[in-house]
């Protein structure tokens, strides 16, 4: 874990790492959301809904984006970080159990006299498709 404090962190700074969506994070997320949508649990139903444009059932997309967490919390300050908000969270290609994302993230802007700063971060898959972005505001409590 990462323990950057406010004075350490400095726009253009990246940080990076990789995670796979396995079928059991899967179940275990949707016994804490409680979403039974057939679309994140049956292949058949996410095919036809899908009009041939998903392989199979898709990832939750806010277990993808629940690795953005990760990347604050872990990575980009680490330790000493609470994000305060999102101000674009975009889901752009499905993710699928199986895909190794790379969730990376750069500072962008950051604010001394607010403790903040801004990340711009993106989740790639395996072949380098970009599935998700965001830019998440996180104040910076060290």
């Amino acid at each position: 874990m990462n323990e950057y404090t406010l004075s350490e962190l400095s726009v253009g700074l990246t940080e990076s790492f990789s995670r796979e969506i396995t079928a059991e994070m899967e179940d275990a997320f949707r016994a804490v959301s409680g979403d039974v949508n057939p679309l994140h649990r049956d292949d058949d139903f996410a095919r036809a809904a899908g009009g041939g444009r998903f392989s199979g059932h898709v990832a939750f997309g806010m277990l993808t984006a629940s690795l953005y967490s990760t990347l604050a919390g872990v990575y980009l300050p680490g330790k000493h970080s609470l994000i305060h908000s999102f101000d674009e969270l975009s889901f752009l290609k499905p993710v699928y159990a199986g895909d190794v994302l790379t969730v990376a993230g750069t500072v962008a802007e950051k604010w001394d006299e607010l403790g903040m700063i801004r990340v711009k971060a993106n989740i790639k898959n395996q072949n380098g498709k970009t599935v998700s972005k965001a830019n998440i505001k996180i104040m910076v409590l060290q």
